[in-house]
């Protein structure tokens, strides 16, 4: 068995990063480990291989690092601009959305549940993809538990048919939504109304987030809307501009856009699968940024365990370190822990309230001291408005 910090796991980790776009520090150790062992043979082979682009191991490396912890609905916040902001403006054309990097299939259902409450006898195609085979194989089977219906945005009456061993998706939802395998380092595969690709960026390495940007702007039709996670990035794409609060991470791209999309400069050619990040790029983060992206990683997948253990180990190394204050608190928040995660946005505030406003601040994306006031401010208010 490979050790941790063995250079032939290590090279391998680079590339999966290569191929898949996920940063260094979000490639768990132990993925690595459990592919290059279904992949057998000695590590110098491995590595032969995988100088070599062989097929399976660039799957078995791309298919062992992806996250994909999700839920329905997840931040009802864009469904809600959705319905109260975006539909109204919306000629009557047919509607096409994107989940991009969809994982197990609840973004790409829970969109197209929405627009059908919302727009009944529209027509409307929802596109889920996904880098990972067996996420796709559970987007198409459409079964879900628990786990995935967790309270969050409203469960519209569309989205399930009960059945004896839990809930599988509608007919009528399932109809409007089909899934693909996709690299969001590739360009897209079509143009959209609504694009949603949330919580997948904060993983990516800089260039490889640019790159993704890169496609998803391109992917957007005139007038078309991108929703990004809290994370994915700290200011509008280039082309596109906000809409919305500035917390929602919502993005258009003008209408006017089309005028200017009537002399295109020439198609560059697409961008290998794996490339090359430029060498000013490859230094890694300070360490407690490292730290954070791992406990991150948990967060998504869902392990609050190892989350907290990674917080823990972060606040123990760097103590004065903001994001990760803040990061405590809103995994207390998230548990429920109101008492908890009240002190710890406290404590956010008080360090924030010597610091200049935009002053950028070191994290998984460097944002101002703002950011991290105004979430703060904004926690306080709505949990002592909720008493």
């Amino acid at each position: 068995m490979t050790a941790p910090d063995d250079p032939a796991l290590l090279r391998l980790g680079d590339y999966a990063a290569e191929w898949t776009g996920f940063s260094r520090e979000s490639i768990l150790p132990e993925a690595i480990r459990r592919a290059a062992r279904h992949l057998g043979g000695a590590p110098e082979l491995l590595l032969s291989r995988a100088a070599a682009r062989d097929p399976a191991v660039v799957h078995d490396l791309c298919q062992a690092v992806s996250v994909g912890e999700t839920f329905f609905f997840r931040h009802p916040e864009h469904f809600r601009f959705i319905a109260g902001t975006l539909l109204p403006g919306l000629s009557a054309a047919p509607l096409r959305a994107w989940s991009a990097g969809c994982a197990t299939g609840e973004e790409a259902y829970s969109i197209a549940a929405c627009l059908l409450d919302l727009l009944p006898g529209r027509r409307v195609e929802v596109l889920g993809t996904d880098l990972l085979e067996r996420n796709l194989a559970a987007a198409r089977i459409a079964h879900y538990g628990a786990w995935s219906r967790r309270p969050s945005g409203p469960i519209l009456h569309p989205l399930f048919a009960e059945g004896a061993q839990g809930s599988g998706v509608s007919p009528r939802v399932r109809a409007l939504t089909r899934f693909a395998l996709h690299n969001l380092l590739q360009p897209a595969p079509g143009s959209f109304e609504l694009i949603f690709c949330r919580n997948v960026l904060i993983y990516f390495s800089p260039a490889a987030s640019r790159l993704a940007l890169r496609h998803l702007v391109a992917a957007l039709a005139p007038g078309g809307t991108l929703f990004l996670g809290p994370l994915d990035a700290r200011e509008p794409p280039p082309g596109l501009v906000p809409a919305g609060a500035s917390e929602l991470q919502i993005f258009q791209r003008p209408p006017q856009a089309l005028q200017a999309k009537a002399a295109p400069a020439p198609p560059r050619p697409p961008p290998p699968l794996a490339f090359e990040v430029p060498a000013r790029e490859k230094t890694r983060p300070p360490e407690p940024v490292a730290v954070h992206l791992r406990a991150l990683v948990h967060i998504e997948r869902g392990d609050k365990k190892l989350a907290e253990q990674e917080l823990l180990e972060l606040t123990a190394l760097a103590p004065d370190y903001l994001p990760g204050i803040l990061e405590r608190a809103l995994l207390h928040a998230r548990q429920g822990e109101r008492a908890a995660a009240g002190v710890l946005m406290r404590e956010v505030l008080r360090r924030t309230a010597s610091l200049p406003p935009e002053e950028l601040l070191p994290g998984p994306e460097p944002l101002p001291v703002r950011f991290y006031r105004d979430s703060a401010q904004s926690w306080l208010r709505g949990a002592l408005g909720s008493r």
